[in-house]
């Protein structure tokens, strides 16, 4: 399997080539060897200043599509990313010949200073990266700025700029477009004290004129007052529409900071049909995709879970994570891929949520995308589903690999913080004598 992964310390960009049961986390033995693992460092001039804050996988042309922190746009060439070379077997000899795994991320189309450089928190920044599914890239900072390009192969040229309507002092901090390719000019944003909203572009002919702007087709009302007529907050991190929403009739979910997943039908008014607490300790939420035809959500504490978008009820967890989970991506409906802040990358089964691929890559990541799977692993799947194994024994065997799965969770993650919650004790009962 092959990922691209997004440095936040470092500003670069990783390849990331490993063969499904690859766990870096774990020392290898005779028993079970280690896997061929290939990391690749790419963009390697950037910095912290110039690091990706967003980075998509184009499925029309297989290119990287990334938006920096200094307000650039950079479009990078994946056709030359080879396969990492097999692992040679017991007796068998190099091949002085074979150059291996040639992995080369080229930089093909980029605009520089789209906004100001990043100096303050008041700075304006990009906040969505997207891609809709008629091609176009679609950029937004948090000042309502939206920036459109025909296609990715015309971001060097100067993009279409449209500014969405945004009262005093409201930012945005998510963006997303209508699915469909006869939807596309329909887009909803929100952030904090900014309540959803969806508008609708002006026409091609009329954009190039530059005469008119987006306007506004539905604009959401908050929650009715608690019972202390206490006001709701609202605050926004991501937001989906619904697989069956269309513009006439918008079904839309949105994501809060405390934890909230509120479902909006424009058909039924404009406040939230429903309101749940998706996740626990009212955790902030920090992405969501959908997963076939269920949402995955991901927070700040290593909670990554799958929720049945009709209830908010919790369908499952994806273990192993520690800390903020920054990116989520889906690869095709079968395979979920996330990165964080732990500093490695992990891939998962979506049906049994195994983790096939665990790889450290030694700084913290903001992003990810997988771009190619080297193996079937939906075949090796089957072929170990139908090995003469009845589904009771498979039952059976999925149970233990959950009881597996707790017992790895207390080892060596759990060591780690542990002598790290020691140390912090140690520190403060110093302190105190110190100060006696």
């Amino acid at each position: 399997m092959k990922l691209v992964v997004a440095c936040e310390d470092t500003g670069a960009i990783k390849v990331v080539t490993a063969l499904h049961g690859t766990d870096t986390s774990k020392p290898a033995d005779d028993a079970s060897p280690a896997q061929a693992v290939s990391i690749t460092t790419h963009a390697e001039g950037n910095t912290r200043r110039s690091k990706v804050l967003q980075l998509v996988h184009s499925k029309h042309t297989g290119n990287i599509i990334v938006s920096r922190l200094n307000g650039a746009v950079e479009v990078y060439d994946t056709s030359k990313l080879e396969p990492a070379a097999e692992p040679l077997k017991d007796g068998a000899e190099k091949n002085d010949n074979s150059s291996g795994t040639i992995d080369l991320l080229q930089l093909v189309q980029e605009n520089k200073s789209l906004i100001p450089p990043f100096e303050n928190k008041d700075s304006e920044i990009f906040i969505d990266l997207l891609l809709d599914d008629s091609g176009r890239v679609i950029v937004a900072t948090n000042k309502g700025s939206v920036f459109i390009w025909a296609s990715e192969d015309k971001i060097s040229n100067e993009p279409l700029k449209f500014t969405l309507p945004l009262d005093a002092n409201e930012s945005i901090e998510s963006l997303q477009i209508h699915p469909g390719k006869e939807n596309v000019e329909y887009i909803a944003y929100g952030g904090k004290e900014t309540d959803l909203r969806v508008v609708k572009l002006p026409s091609l002919e009329k954009t190039k004129k530059r005469k008119n702007q987006p306007e506004v087709i539905f604009k959401a009302k908050n929650l009715s007052n608690s019972r202390l007529e206490l006001r709701v907050p609202i605050h926004i991190k991501k937001i989906l529409f619904d697989q069956t929403s269309s513009p006439d009739h918008l079904k839309i979910y949105t994501f809060t900071q405390w934890g909230d997943m509120r479902f909006y039908d424009s058909a039924l008014g404009r406040k939230p049909r429903s309101s749940v607490l998706v996740l626990p300790k009212k955790a902030s939420i920090i992405n969501a995709i959908w997963l076939d035809s269920n949402l995955v959500l991901c927070d700040n504490t290593g909670v990554v879970v799958k929720v049945d978008p009709s209830t908010g009820s919790l369908m499952s967890k994806f273990k192993g994570h520690i800390g903020t989970t920054h990116a989520l991506d889906n690869f095709q409906n079968s395979i979920l891929a996330t990165t964080g802040s732990d500093r490695y990358v992990r891939a998962y089964d979506n049906e049994t949520r195994e983790c096939i691929i665990k790889v450290f890559v030694g700084t913290q990541s903001n992003a990810i995308a997988i771009i190619e799977d080297i193996e079937s692993w939906k075949g090796k799947r089957q072929h170990k589903h139908t090995s003469g194994v009845s589904g009771e024994e498979r039952m059976s065997g999925a149970g233990n690999g959950e009881k597996r799965e707790e017992e790895e969770e207390s080892s060596d993650e759990e060591e780690l913080w542990n002598k790290l919650e020691s140390n912090i004790t140690q520190r403060r009962k110093r302190r105190r004598l110190a100060l006696v």
